[in-house]
């Protein structure tokens, strides 16, 4: 039967077939580095969301302005950001590896396997519980005091402030749309080449 898109199987090189059979995500790299880097894009919301917390419990939590206060939660927030970022970096980078050329040789063709599969789990499950998580827990305080008061009690606590790690939602904010930014510039790049 005929594919409607031209597409013939025996102009794919050993690598790609190799791929197909045995990536974990069968996404063409560059589309996972884009999802790496919206991801990252999404840690810019930290500051918006305590930003524009309610009045009653920015009184009941902050002393300052919620947006420049070092929090933990902000903290898991940018660690997430920079995980999505650094591998959807790598995912770019590992395309234009490809893309250039040679074709890798048998033994490197797993090793370049291994790295997307790595690469995919870092910025998919790391960078996405990251962010996900961050946000949500700064994103609490939309829900009232008594939501947070709930949280409390079952042991969260999402607005402990820290002293020992200066991460503030601004800093996230920042860092996400700087490292987000970066990593859909390098796919256009990596694309149009």
């Amino acid at each position: 039967m005929p594919d409607d898109d031209g597409f013939d199987p025996t102009e794919r090189s050993e690598y790609e077939l190799t791929r197909s059979a045995n990536i974990i995500v069968p996404m063409p790299l560059l589309r996972k580095a884009r999802v790496c880097g919206a991801l990252a894009l999404l840690g810019s919301l930290a500051a918006p969301l305590v930003a524009t917390l309610p009045a009653a419990v920015r009184e009941a939590n902050f002393a300052g302005p919620p947006a420049t206060t070092s929090l933990g939660v902000a903290a898991v927030a940018l660690a997430g950001t920079v995980a999505a970022g650094g591998a959807g970096l790598g995912l770019a980078a590992l395309q234009r590896r490809l893309a250039r050329g040679p074709e890798p040789a048998d033994d490197a063709v797993w090793t370049l396997l291994a790295v997307e599969d790595a690469l995919t789990g870092v910025g998919f499950v790391t960078g996405g519980l990251g962010v996900g998580v961050g946000l949500s827990l700064l994103a609490s305080g939309h829900w009232g005091v008594e939501a947070l008061d709930a949280l409390r009690r079952n042991g969260v606590e999402p607005y402990l402030s820290l002293s020992t790690v200066p991460v503030t939602p601004r800093l996230v904010t920042a860092v996400a749309l700087a490292v987000g930014l970066a990593v859909l510039a390098a796919t256009v790049v990596v694309d149009r080449e």
